[in-house]
């Protein structure tokens, strides 16, 4: 079965598919939206465009706030222990609530016990990308390289234990092959030193490295995912290239303390 960075926990409450109900004097205050991540990156923008929306219907300001660190889980914890007003928001990434959990024993709070969905914003799809100067023109010839000099091809994250860190590491294992990580603080900070060719491969969502892969500045070899993406059409899927089931879903979505009175979550919703 592909992996499916587990929607549950948007999905879990059925008020995600309710209608979107007015609620007398709600809001009548700003409203906060947390990014657990540095200014620049795609769950930043995912937020500041949503947030924008969300201003227009809702007749109230939302303001973005980042609060990068640990992951994501500066954000989530700050978020889970708001008074659950519907005042509060956190735009979350999936790794947030779905890696996270395993991969971080210190964390105090549990996303799918301390946060509500609201709902899911934006659905991504990941690539597989390198710098123009790397030697591989194509897929094989990308794993190719690696067996040549297993381990001396250094490849970046947007942080240790995040979604694209992961799909990179079952990459390796699927394929038999291995790299060395280079982590960083979220994507915006690791595609400038890809695109300088410093470090020569990523795993990216589509939207991060689309407009850079059109205008000859790094070169795609492979979309995780079920179908191409619109922005890429040329370049195949996994299991076109022969892995079967190395499909991710990379989604963002808005979630609110544990507690949030249902109605506000409708409205907001």
């Amino acid at each position: 079965m592909p992996f499916r960075p587990a929607r549950r926990a948007l999905l879990a409450s059925p008020l995600l598919a309710a209608p979107a109900l007015a609620q007398s004097g709600f809001p009548d205050r700003p409203l906060r939206m947390v990014v657990g991540f540095p200014p620049g990156g795609l769950t930043d923008i995912v937020a500041r465009a949503t947030a924008e929306g969300m201003s227009a219907l809702l007749g109230q300001p939302v303001v973005v706030e980042n609060r990068p660190g640990a992951a994501g889980n500066l954000a989530t914890e700050q978020v889970a222990r708001a008074a659950p007003d519907g005042l509060t928001l956190l735009m979350a990434y999936c790794g947030q609530v779905t890696i996270n959990p395993f991969t971080y024993g210190n964390m105090t709070v549990d996303p799918l016990r301390d946060l509500i969905g609201v709902t899911r914003a934006v659905r991504t799809s990941i690539a597989l990308v390198v710098h123009p100067d790397f030697p591989a023109r194509d897929f094989p010839g990308f794993l190719a390289e690696l067996r040549r000099q297993p381990g001396r091809v250094n490849y970046a994250t947007a942080g240790s234990g995040s979604l694209l860190h992961v799909v990179a590491e079952l990459l390796q294992r699927r394929t038999g092959t291995e790299m060395t990580s280079v982590h960083f603080r979220g994507s915006a900070a690791a595609i400038p030193e890809v695109l300088a060719g410093r470090v020569p491969v990523i795993v990216d969502p589509v939207p991060t490295i689309a407009q850079h892969v059109q205008a000859g500045r790094l070169r795609a070899l492979m979309v995780a995912a079920e179908a191409r993406a619109p922005q890429l059409p040329d370049v195949p899927t996994a299991a076109e290239l022969g892995l079967a089931d190395f499909a991710f879903d990379n989604w963002f979505g808005l979630l609110a303390p544990a507690g949030t009175p249902a109605a506000r979550i409708e409205r907001l919703n």
